[in-house]
């Protein structure tokens, strides 16, 4: 496996546990599978993907709620262990959950680039100052060059599924090449990060 220019996937999934009293690590977690709040266990997994279409999970945690860390904070230290043990992705990607601002300007401060999911509440601008919501925002197939509030530019992009409009940021380290993107790199990398989900399931 090549480790250089692939793409780094962060997800997580609960490991059901419905009849175990008092056991470790479990607790109460959103569930996509279930689409609400389960009993089980929450496991947070770095996968990569490399150039010729490997993959495979390269780190893990469980959450641990006595250790008082969120999901994020595991994210970030898995990785800086990733990168110190040598693996180079060219891309990291992830779902809302881990798009927060200092996820993301964590990931900028490294030079990497990224492409997550937004929260539809997300507040973007095409021009100073003059901000809205990233669902509000007309966004053709292309995508849209906005500026993400407390963050810089990106590149903004929609797809839909069952109905419903999902908003994703796409990050160059190389900022002069963001307007180059379109909707080919942007599915590429999509495709890629669903990987992770595929695992999940």
């Amino acid at each position: 496996m090549a480790l250089d220019g692939g793409v780094l996937s962060v997800d997580d999934s609960v490991l059901d546990k419905p009849y175990s009293h008092k056991m470790a690590l479990v607790g109460h977690f959103w569930s996509g599978k279930h689409h609400r709040s389960v009993k089980g266990i929450n496991l947070i997994t770095l996968y990569y993907t490399d150039k010729k279409g490997h993959h495979l999970p390269v780190n893990y945690r469980l959450y641990d709620k006595l250790e008082g860390k969120t999901k994020n904070d595991y994210f970030l230290a898995m990785l800086d262990e990733v990168i110190e043990w040598g693996l180079n992705p060219s891309m990291v990607t992830g779902d809302s959950g881990y798009s927060g601002t200092k996820n993301l300007k964590a990931l900028k401060n490294k030079g990497l680039s990224f492409m997550f999911a937004l929260k539809s509440n997300r507040r973007v601008s095409l021009k100073k100052n003059a901000f809205m919501h990233v669902q509000s925002l007309n966004i053709p197939e292309e995508g849209q060059t906005v500026w993400l509030r407390e963050f810089g530019f990106i590149k903004a992009f929609r797809t839909t599924l069952k109905n419903e409009h999902r908003h994703y940021a796409l990050y160059l380290a190389d900022e002069t090449c963001l307007d180059d993107t379109n909707q080919a790199d942007f599915i590429e990398i999509h495709d890629k990060h669903w990987q992770i989900e595929f695992v999940h399931i």
